[in-house]
């Protein structure tokens, strides 16, 4: 059933607005976003700038990589060959790929684990080698050139295989590459040759691509920006490797990407054709393990085949994947029985899904400042954050943002304290040891904030 919801001037004008300070508070050069409604696009601009130098704008058509969002594809892939009889589900990975040692006690890893991240091994860290030697940012120096080492590594590390019951969720790019190899062994052609002929030429992703040279040849290809240690964004080349392929590699633009939302919203076909059957989609949908990673609105998210499920997005289930591949980032999500999706991408490192649930929350008519929660702590963040100090400057505090999380740190001369802060919905704690400590707050206005730590009263004084 077609979807009665208005995304109207209201809610296109206070979108903008926190896409353009987002972006003013990360330091982002160039954002992208297309709003999918009833299969179509119903708004798409690109915000800032796709390359600094020489100056061009971005559009809804630049060209990004899209990082970890590319597993999904590779998802679609594998139950491809699935439907075709090519490969069962449950198989040993080892079955496809010689050489490949994951059996812990007659508990190999299958091919459902590794499309759900659920075989139990931690991360290995080769995605971020690859990328980091390929930006001359590499801190470990593993030999990583071909899908063998890949395997010798993984074989090596079969001790590290926490779980072989296939139920904790513990995300693996490394999975992901294997199954790269598995569809090249099953179909005996290259897997960005085998995405292309089955998924991005049916979807008419013209433009989408594997390919390096091809984002570089583009006339509306992004430059990706890298976040230097001295906090400066720095141009780099795309970070392009076979390697990363299947578990991040895909280059494409929001508009293209909207294709491949419209195809998952419409169960498996886009314009007439057939991509991949209805049944296929309702496996790589299911919940098939807990993912208490990421935000999410209700009792925490779920991880289905190369995609992320939230079963309680305003009471609906929102699905979606994001990626981050150190100069660009990307984003999609959808909620199928309203039509509605939404498409992102940033050349940076960048976590876009914020935004994208801000769009998918005003087509719902939510309030998205007060009612998501990432973007109401973001909201406490941007107010809280700055400079304190207790009456003529006798103690100083700082409030500052650290990763994903928010720090309190206290003194002058002698040894500085760091707390971690944490709220809970109006309120505001210190965490301590194994105690969390209430702070008065009262904030007069976005520059005039007192806290009241302990015996100290800090009054804001600049940022």
């Amino acid at each position: 059933m077609a979807s009665t919801i208005d995304f109207d001037v209201g809610d296109r004008t206070r979108l903008e607005s926190y896409i353009t300070e987002t972006m003013r508070r990360n330091h982002l050069y160039g954002l992208s976003i297309n709003i999918l409604k009833d299969g179509r696009s119903t708004y798409s601009r690109g915000f800032g700038s796709r390359t600094v130098d020489p100056p061009a704008p971005a559009t809804p058509d630049t060209l990004y990589g899209i990082g970890s969002s590319t597993k999904f594809f590779t998802a679609i892939a594998i139950l491809k060959l699935f439907e075709n009889g090519k490969i069962d589900l449950y198989d040993p990975v080892e079955k496809y790929i010689k050489g490949l040692n994951t059996d812990s006690k007659n508990h190999p890893v299958t091919i459902h684990q590794l499309l759900t991240h659920s075989s139990g091994y931690p991360d290995l860290g080769t995605a971020e080698t690859t990328i980091g030697h390929m930006l001359g940012q590499q801190s470990v120096w593993t030999p990583l050139g071909t899908i063998e080492d890949m395997i010798r590594l993984i074989n090596e590390a079969r001790s590290e295989r926490v779980t072989t019951k296939g139920d904790v969720f513990m995300y693996w790019n490394e999975g992901y590459a294997l199954l790269g190899r598995v569809i090249e062994e099953v179909t005996g052609k290259r897997y960005s040759d085998f995405i292309t002929k089955n998924i991005l030429q049916p979807l008419e992703m013209k433009r989408s691509t594997f390919e390096r040279s091809k984002l570089e040849a583009d006339e509306d290809g992004m430059t990706g920006y890298y976040m230097a240690k001295d906090g400066k964004r720095v141009p780099q080349k795309f970070p392009s490797h076979p390697l990363v392929d299947a578990a991040g590699g895909l280059i494409t633009s929001v508009s293209e990407l909207g294709h491949f939302v419209t195809m998952l919203i419409d169960g498996g076909i886009y314009k007439g054709t057939r991509i991949i059957k209805k049944g296929s989609l309702e496996k790589a949908f299911t919940p098939h393990v807990k993912n208490n990673f990421a935000p999410s609105m209700g009792e925490g998210n779920y991880y289905g085949y190369g995609i992320t499920v939230d079963s309680n997005f305003f009471g609906h289930t929102k699905l979606g994947h994001g990626g981050n591949v150190a100069v660009s980032s990307a984003y999609f999500g959808f909620i199928p029985n309203l039509k509605i999706g939404v498409c992102l991408a940033s050349n940076s490192d960048f976590l876009t899904s914020p935004i994208g649930d801000y769009a998918l929350a005003l087509m719902l008519g939510k309030d998205p400042d007060t009612e998501l929660p990432w973007v109401s702590f973001e909201k406490k963040v941007e107010i809280l954050s700055g400079k304190y100090e207790t009456y003529k400057g006798a103690t100083t505090m700082q409030i500052v943002q650290k990763g994903f999380s928010l720090f309190m740190e206290v003194g002058r001369d002698l040894e500085s304290l760091s707390v971690p802060l944490m709220f809970e919905g109006n309120d505001f704690y210190a965490v301590e040891g194994p105690d969390k400590i209430k702070l008065d707050v009262n904030v007069h206005s976005k520059d005039n904030i007192d806290i009241r730590f302990d015996r100290l009263v800090f009054h804001k004084v600049g940022k």
